[in-house]
């Protein structure tokens, strides 16, 4: 019961601070919100008038770079209808309900495992392994309070700003504890450079940059690295492909794919990845990402079509 009652506290108090900071948030224009935001988590002043590095201009696309598609692509239920278009329906994840809110759930009608997330937010999923043992009036608040949330105002992401936010339910992918792997294509002008691979195994997480030959690159992380050495197979090479067609036409996305039990699934559509206010280790790294976009003539930008 103390379990409960302190968890609830700890939900509320959060969703407290992040609304006294979306109020706060509502007052500043994107520029200056950016810029402020830039340097308090990169240490730096940001130059947006001849931004050289990667996290620099993500922040001008974030200013710049408007289109429908951003927020569709963005939008992890209408992603879904782009994926199908360009690609196929054949790797997306079984979808098991589109809710305007966690009323509408009905639990029992849902397979023993699920995850649950909104198609707005970002690592904001409830991983259900059994039904029997979720606390669903738990889960239900934090998937409802997620709903009044809205990602943009956080790092000013513009391509979040617009969806309407839903609860959807997917099929979950790792229930049976096997390995995952997560390939997160950085796809410059529509074309993958460079691939993140994530192995993950229940709760242990290892990951490496590699080049689209797969050999290692230097950017280090937090969790530890993948131990041997990663193969090109057919599988490596279909995820080329789809990334290199879900790209055409902008000029950076990441498109994120899953390898589980030898079958590829569509994770997301990345348009500034970790909000791109990421301290690489090491810097020259972010340096590096940059080096591959070109960004486009901000006078063109209005009428641009994907």
């Amino acid at each position: 019961m103390y379990h409960s009652v302190w968890k609830q506290m700890k939900l509320f108090a959060g969703f407290c601070r992040w609304s006294i900071y979306r109020i706060e948030a509502k007052t500043i224009s994107d520029r200056r919100f950016i810029e402020w935001k830039y340097k308090k988590r990169m240490g730096k002043r940001l130059d947006l008038q001849n931004p050289q590095t990667f996290s620099e201009k993500l922040q001008w696309l974030k200013l710049h770079w408007r289109s429908d598609l951003l927020t569709q692509c963005a939008d992890k239920v209408e992603v879904r209808k782009f994926v199908e278009a360009r690609v196929g329906s054949h790797i997306l994840k079984k979808l098991y309900g589109v809710y305007a809110n966690a009323h509408e759930i009905a639990l029992a009608e849902l397979p023993g495992a699920f995850a649950l997330k909104v198609n707005h937010g970002c690592k904001q999923m409830i991983l259900c392994n059994n039904k029997k043992e979720l606390d669903w009036p738990y889960a239900a608040r934090i998937l409802n309070l997620h709903l009044r949330n809205n990602n943009y105002y956080h790092l000013r992401e513009w391509a979040y700003q617009n969806i309407a936010p839903r609860i959807l339910c997917e099929e979950h992918l790792t229930k049976d504890g096997n390995t995952m792997f997560e390939y997160n294509f950085f796809c410059y002008h529509g074309t993958p450079r460079l691939v993140e691979v994530i192995e993950i195994n229940g709760d242990e997480r290892r990951a490496n940059t590699y080049d689209m030959d797969l050999n290692l690159l230097w950017r280090k992380y937090k969790s530890p690295p993948i131990v041997g050495t990663l193969e090109r197979t057919e599988h490596y090479e279909e995820m080329i492909s789809y990334a290199g067609k879900l790209a055409q036409g902008f000029p950076f996305v990441r498109v994120d794919f899953a390898l589980t039990q030898g079958r590829i699934y569509f994770g997301e559509m990345t348009f500034y990845p970790l909000g791109g206010m990421h301290r690489y280790n090491p810097e020259a790294f972010d340096e590096f990402l940059g080096s591959y976009l070109q960004l486009p003539d901000r006078n063109l930008l209005v009428h641009e079509k994907v």
